[in-house]
């Protein structure tokens, strides 16, 4: 289901300033109902509480603004996911939602060998932290979503369910490394979330982290649910890392782009859609098979990616002086 768009033409929008560059922001054309984002979810298949779907539809709607700059784009209000929200969306932490393995885990479990102690802060059900803990290194995870805390919690792995502006006064300067993987864009106030887990950083420490990639193929897609809050309130770019760093001082050691083909199913699927072409064909297993042969190559004899077109996730490590 594509949720349509309530656009807004109402020249007397705010103008907004860009919390990350401060260059101004402008309307994007994106404005949804909470309510009917709800609606969107029920319709992908996930079941929530009546508490949950009362909080949401009594929320009132969203508008996206964009910094004419460096791309970021911030949901005014930001209104985020509760704990009730990704705890139904996760079940309990416990489905596909957090993911196993993801593209950015494998470059960053290299990069973090030398690094005795890692702090991964939205750890979700805690799948990164245990395969560092399996290499003998000391772990700890910050997770608001208290069931994937319990679960993780359950295999050993030590996780606190507790907001980061509460955990970090009281670990300063403790981590070698502070990890948070597709988070930042599900935060109200990224600027303060990023100066907290600085703070748990110690000095030549490093910060690991990933987001979804609106100046790659994300960026050329039609709005996704999960793009769209509650469950994404910001959108980022490159050129948005970059100013966060050059604000807080730090080094980028290494980016990174996460390879365009593993999306590109969706992709053409939706391109497919958007032409009118009947469903029973894109839907069919046989053109699948098809459709997935070019991208097997791809991984094959380019497993880097295409530089013409960056994929889902950009990622970088920064250095703390």
């Amino acid at each position: 289901m594509n949720l349509e768009l309530i656009i807004s033409s109402d020249p007397s929008s705010p103008t907004l300033t860009c919390q990350i560059c401060h260059a101004p922001c402008a309307p994007a054309s994106e404005v949804y109902d909470l309510g009917e984002v709800m609606t969107w979810w029920r319709k992908s298949g996930h079941s929530f509480s009546t508490a949950v779907l009362e909080q949401y539809r009594g929320a009132g709607r969203t508008e996206l603004f964009t910094c004419t700059n460096c791309g970021f784009g911030l949901f005014q209000p930001p209104i985020t996911g509760s704990d009730a929200f990704y705890q139904a969306i996760s079940e309990e932490g416990r489905s596909g939602y957090y993911s196993r393995d993801t593209w950015e885990h494998r470059r960053a479990l290299e990069a973090l060998a030398d690094c005795r102690k890692i702090l991964e802060i939205g750890c979700g059900a805690a799948f990164f932290l245990e395969k560092m803990q399996a290499q003998g290194k000391e772990v700890q995870g910050v997770e608001l979503n208290s069931a994937a805390a319990r679960f993780a919690r359950s295999r050993g792995v030590p996780v606190e369910s507790t907001a980061l502006e509460e955990f970090a006064p009281l670990h300063r300067e403790e981590f070698d490394a502070v990890c948070f993987f597709q988070v930042l864009e599900h935060v109200a106030e990224p600027l303060a979330f990023f100066e907290n887990a600085l703070a748990c950083l110690r000095p030549g420490g490093r910060m690991f982290v990933s987001v979804p990639n609106m100046a790659g193929i994300l960026g050329k897609m039609a709005p996704l649910v999960s793009n769209v809050p509650p469950h994404h309130v910001s959108r980022w770019t490159p050129g948005a890392l970059a100013h966060l760093a050059r604000r807080f001082h730090l080094a980028p050691a290494a980016w990174g782009y996460e390879p365009a083909y593993n999306l590109l199913p969706a992709y053409f699927q939706e391109r497919l859609k958007a032409g009118g072409v009947p469903a029973w064909i894109y839907r069919n297993r046989i053109w699948r098979f098809f459709q997935s042969l070019p991208i097997k190559l791809l991984r094959a004899f380019k497993p880097e990616g295409l530089q013409s077109l960056k994929g889902h996730t950009v990622y970088v490590i920064l250095t703390k002086g």
